[in-house]
């Protein structure tokens, strides 16, 4: 018997001390907000170390992108669409700013063990970091739209000062999904893969190569959960529209945005004190 209480007492003494009150959380979050520029600039030097067009990538891939999609759409397909390479392109800047930023950061903590064991760093920043890593990229590609626009004679709207505002929502929605998928990376690697394959159903279900139109009336609500569906479309009034998003569209996109952080930050906070025993 006393084998017994001694046993659970070293178990229970193994069991990770929880973490401090979120508000404490917060306040060292900002305190070390140098500590997330550094980390974000080391993502960035990673991703392009020894290549010869370093940022550059960042343009090159959504216009390999575009080239594709505006041939298949335009001369296969042949969807009736007005300048449909700004179209496409106002929509696949921000999906590739997604997809980039959630591949990263879902595998930001497990690549990084000896970091996360020698040196005493939020665990947080990491995901950030990858996301605002990919936030660069965006914020650089948005140089070939521009480009694009200014070519094919599509006006540029005072609607384009509401843009800092949908990336900050964007980056609120990759924040909240990154940190459930990282968190849980650690424990399941399948996930890595299952969100792979996840971004290639929803670039479908996502209004990127077509417009929210074509979507049935009475699938719409349903359509609409999916957290990109909404902020693409917010993107495309904002940039090629000139209109302001529609009431439906933003409230859908930004509840979803809003509760897919509430529920990283859930699992995150509930699963980082268990991470040293699987990394």
């Amino acid at each position: 018997m006393g084998e017994e209480f001694a046993a659970k007492g070293r178990r229970e003494d193994q069991r990770p001390v929880p973490g401090p009150p979120l508000t404490e959380r917060l306040t060292e979050l900002v305190r070390r907000r140098d500590l997330l520029l550094n980390l974000t600039h080391a993502e960035l030097t990673a991703r392009y170390k020894s290549t010869a067009l370093g940022l550059a990538w960042s343009v090159v891939n959504p216009l390999l992108s575009l080239l594709i999609l505006t041939i298949v759409f335009q001369h296969v397909v042949r969807l009736d669409i007005p300048n449909y390479p700004v179209f496409l392109l106002s929509a696949l800047l921000p999906w590739t700013f997604f997809q980039t930023g959630l591949t990263s950061a879902t595998t930001s903590v497990t690549r990084s063990p000896a970091l996360i064991k020698r040196v005493r760093i939020p665990r947080v920043f990491l995901p950030i970091a990858s996301i605002l890593a990919s936030l660069v990229h965006f914020v650089t590609s948005l140089l070939l739209l521009f480009v694009l626009m200014a070519v094919v004679g599509t006006s540029f709207w005072p609607h384009l000062l509401l843009l800092p505002a949908l990336a900050i929502l964007q980056v609120v929605c990759l924040v909240g999904l990154a940190l459930a998928t990282c968190s849980l990376n650690v424990f399941y690697r399948d996930v890595e893969y299952a969100v792979n394959a996840t971004l290639r159903v929803l670039f479908y279900l996502t209004p990127t190569f077509y417009p929210l139109a074509y979507v049935p009336a009475r699938w719409l609500d349903l359509y609409l959960l999916n957290p990109m569906a909404g902020i693409v479309e917010i993107y495309r009034q904002t940039l090629v529209q000139g209109t302001l998003p529609s009431p439906r569209v933003l409230t859908m996109g930004v509840a979803t945005s809003l509760a897919a952080l509430a529920v990283g930050v859930v699992i995150f906070w509930r699963l980082e004190p268990h991470f040293d025993d699987y990394l």
